[in-house]
């Protein structure tokens, strides 16, 4: 019966899930990675998925395999990802893998389509946090007993791969890319407030926030993005974790405590109020106008924050300040192995290919993401060396999966209108969690949260998901 449910439920939400994927996992911005205003490009119009195939489907020289076919909604990356398939097609001659770009929210609407019609690619790309919803609506198969026993498993970060399971701990596919969020520091305007280093805790920050606050000049000494939508609980998150709470109940003093210390950065006019309205990528544009003293960061910036910046300024990076403990939130895409494939065996072999150590690498890297892998990490110089990719690294062990859950858009919309009810002020804390809670709660009591997985913790035998 609970199965069923789900299955109900993820079909009634489908609908407003599609219409709230503005961030392919946590941002949008014109950067060269899937956290960019081109992968949140809708379709202008009612093209399908086999229009866009005809168009931005990968044609190579077949190796005489059985055609697979791989969606995906990478457009930058694209050919990073096509030259793996490549070489993979080229080391076996079972089957041929065929990439086609489909733009982010048809693919979305056509996995909804396909759920119902049977018509679904036989390898699927999906952002972390909805893997679970798709899961229930019958999009992935189960792969728990394909991968049993496959010794990778055990480089997996924890966090990453939490989100490829359902709620019996069962693996429907694996984590591509990873990113997380840390704190980014003009350096300058710190300095000339008299703080020589990046603030390490809540009460540093908050100090800094109100030195680095001008407002004649129109200057803040923070932004962020609390939009309305998954960008805003992916930037929100990370706060409640570190004041020791969760989204499963926002009523508790450590939920409120990490939204109502949001709320006063507004309420004391270090923070502006429009960061309701703002996307990651405008609280980046923000930063790098030197309009802000510090901002809530992704790993995708990281790009071309150089080039954007122009030597304006120094900057520096540092773990988002800790109440009770650092915290971060998980972001990046999975592939899936889809229902009804007749190549379900070797999908699952090509997953395990993508993500190897060296292929991990050589993809992440070209991305600006992070490694799902730790053994990929020490692969490339750029994770090891760039003092900016060290943090990210770094944060990564403390950084939280989102969900997984077969409802999580209804409780993420539960938590940013509920936190941007409280940042304007609207209702306080209290009441706006408290309705929040609300919604959460009995949704939440029917099917729990798992525990909390941060991205550092290594994944468990996947024997222990039977």
């Amino acid at each position: 019966m609970k199965k069923r449910f789900q299955k109900i439920a993820a079909l009634l939400l489908i609908g407003a899930m599609v219409g709230s994927l503005v961030t392919g996992c946590g941002g949008s911005n014109d950067t060269a990675s899937t956290d960019t205003k081109s992968d949140d490009k809708t379709s202008a119009d009612d093209t399908t998925a086999d229009d866009d195939a005809e168009e931005t489907k990968t044609s190579s020289e077949s190796n005489g395999g059985a055609e697979v076919t791989l969606w995906h909604y990478f457009e930058h990356e694209a050919p990073d990802l096509e030259a793996v398939v490549e070489k993979y097609n080229q080391s076996q001659d079972k089957i041929n893998i065929t990439c086609t770009y489909v733009s982010r929210e048809e693919l979305m609407n056509q996995y909804t389509i396909g759920a119902v019609s049977g018509e679904l690619p036989d390898i699927g790309m999906v952002d972390s946090p909805d893997m679970e919803s798709y899961i229930s609506l019958g999009v992935f198969e189960d792969i728990t007993s394909d991968i049993e026993g496959w010794e990778d498993l055990e480089q997996f970060y924890e966090g990453p791969l939490s989100s490829c399971k359902d709620a019996d701990g069962k693996y429907y596919g694996l984590p591509n890319n990873s990113n997380c969020l840390t704190l980014c520091c003009n350096m300058d305007v710190l300095n000339a407030a008299g703080i020589e280093n990046p603030p390490t805790t809540w009460e540093e920050f908050e100090a800094a926030c109100k030195a680095t606050t001008n407002s004649a000049d129109g200057v803040y000494g923070f932004a962020m993005s609390a939009i309305g939508t998954e960008e805003g609980t992916f930037q929100i998150l990370p706060w409640i974790y570190s004041a020791g709470g969760n989204i499963d109940d926002l009523t508790s003093p450590e939920a409120t405590k990490g939204v109502q210390f949001l709320a006063d950065l507004v309420k004391n006019g270090y923070m502006s109020k429009e960061v309701v309205n703002w996307q990651q990528s405008e609280a980046y544009n923000a930063f790098c106008a030197g309009k802000a003293a510090m901002f809530e960061s992704g790993t995708w910036q990281l790009a071309d924050i150089d080039e954007k910046i122009n030597g304006a300024f120094n900057y520096k990076y540092t773990l988002l300040p800790k109440d009770k403990e650092y915290a971060s939130t998980i972001g990046g895409e999975n592939f899936g192995v889809c229902t009804g494939t007749e190549y379900k065996a070797e999908c699952v072999d090509f997953l395990k290919f993508l993500m190897n150590p060296e292929n991990n690498a050589d993809f992440t890297a070209a991305a600006a993401k992070l490694p799902v892998r730790k053994d990929a990490v020490p692969l490339k110089d750029l994770w090891t060396t760039d003092e900016r990719y060290v943090v990210f690294n770094d944060a990564m062990n403390y950084a939280r999966a989102r969900g997984p859950h077969a409802q999580w858009p209804t409780l993420s919309e539960a938590l940013y209108t509920a936190t941007q009810q409280a940042l304007l002020g609207d209702k306080s804390v209290e009441d706006a969690l408290k309705e929040a809670d609300s919604k959460i709660a009995p949704i939440v009591a029917e099917d729990p949260l798992p525990e909390l997985s941060t991205g550092g913790g290594v994944a468990e035998d996947v024997k222990s998901a039977e």
